[in-house]
Parts: structure tokens; sequence; C-alpha cells
């Protein structure tokens, strides 16, 4: 059967996550290869290991703050993965579902009327907040495994949703754990740059780990979409 251009707009823009994460991989490849990232991530490291028992908690007070100020969570993630190597994955797992549970209890309990009225402006994150409130936890973990939301937003408009503190909660776990293991890897492997087999070996495997989360997320956005959510 002839690919239609109707058909192959719709493919592409079903599939352009996929795309998008191979040209972000070969973008990380050329960074190791133009810039000193290894020497920066040895320093990162250094320091973290400086700092004794004190550096996971000075990092998870820090990422708790960074969430509250809409701090992109990826980069976040990354340092732990650098500072912590695979122990940074609980760290920051725990991190920033404690931050979103603080941006949670501030929208809710603080600034509901404040949010209510920046939210009626934007059709998107609105039509986000129906949804959770007529399917709750369904569209709660989908928005949580679609990286075109935004983590730190995505925490103050459930805030106003109709949602337990617990189903929440629960949500956030599971929903960023598959892009924290992206971004965690992504820290191992700047972690082991200086070594060419084992950056080879860790870089496959953070291909194909990437793109199983890709195709989740596509799922997800799928989900999404058929819930009147435009993401």
């Amino acid at each position: 059967m002839a690919l239609t251009q109707r058909k192959a707009k719709r493919v592409a823009k079903r599939y352009w996550p996929l795309g998008a994460a191979a040209v972000g991989l070969l973008a990380l490849v050329l960074a190791w290869m133009l810039v000193p990232a290894a020497e920066w991530i040895d320093s990162l490291g250094q320091k973290a290991a400086e700092l004794g028992w004190a550096g996971p908690i000075i990092y998870f007070v820090l990422y708790v703050i960074g969430t509250i100020f809409l701090v992109p969570s990826p980069i976040m993630s990354i340092a732990a993965g650098v500072a912590f190597g695979w122990w940074g994955l609980p760290l920051a797992v725990a991190a920033a579902t404690a931050g979103a549970t603080a941006s949670f209890c501030l929208s809710r309990f603080c600034f509901g009327d404040t949010l209510e009225d920046w939210l009626t402006e934007r059709p998107t994150f609105n039509a986000a907040k129906k949804a959770v409130d007529e399917e709750g936890w369904r569209i709660q973990l989908l928005l949580r495994l679609s990286p075109v939301v935004p983590f730190g937003l995505l925490n103050y408009l459930l805030g106003l949703a109709n949602t337990s503190f617990a189903t929440y909660v629960t949500c956030t776990v599971i929903g960023i754990l598959p892009g924290s293991i992206i971004d965690i890897y992504i820290g191992v492997i700047g972690k082991s740059a200086s070594n060419t087999v084992q950056f080879a070996y860790l870089l496959a495997g953070l291909i194909a780990t990437a793109a199983l989360v890709v195709l989740i997320t596509v799922k997800a956005r799928g989900y999404l979409r058929e819930a009147g959510i435009k993401v």
C-alpha cells in the first residue's frame, strides 16, 4: 500500500518523539567529543564525594527547592547520575517526589485562587485538569509519563484537581521513573566518557532504554489526545 502524504504526516506527527530522541542522543555524543565534558563531570563527582554523607542531603534539599521554583527536572536528575552513579536514581526519584509534593501542597492550600485564574486562560492545562477530575489516576499517570507536559507546572496543576494526596504521590513516583532512569543513565555515561569501551557499551544501553521510554510516551500522548488534551 502506497504511503500517501496524509498518512506520512500522520506518522510523522505521531512518532516525532522517536526522531527527537535520536537527535538528542546524537547531540550528547557530539558534546562529549567537542567539549571537555569528562573533566567537568569528574570535577563535579569529586566535589560530591568530598561532601561525604552531607552530599545526598544537600542534593535532596536543592532538588526540592528547584522543583518548587520550576527548575527543569532532567538537569537536576542528570546531576544525580554524575555525582552518585546509579545510587542517584532512588535519590532523584525521592527528591523529585518530595518537591512535587511540596508544590502540590502550595497549590492546594496557598495559591489556589491565583492559579485557578491563571488556569482558565490556558486551554491545554484547563483540559488536563478536567480530564483528571473526570477520569482520576489514569489521566494523572499518563500526564506524568508524557515529557511534553512540564513537570513543575503539572505539580501545581494537580494541586487544583480532584485527586487524593495518596493517589497523587503514587502516580508521581510511577510516572517519573522512566524519565528518571534515562536522566541518571546520561549522568552515568558522562562519568564513563574517558573510558571509550565502557562509554560505547553504556551508550548502546541508553539508546535501547530511550527507545522503550519514547514508545511508552508516544502511547501516553495518544491516550491523552483521545481524552481531549492536546500535548
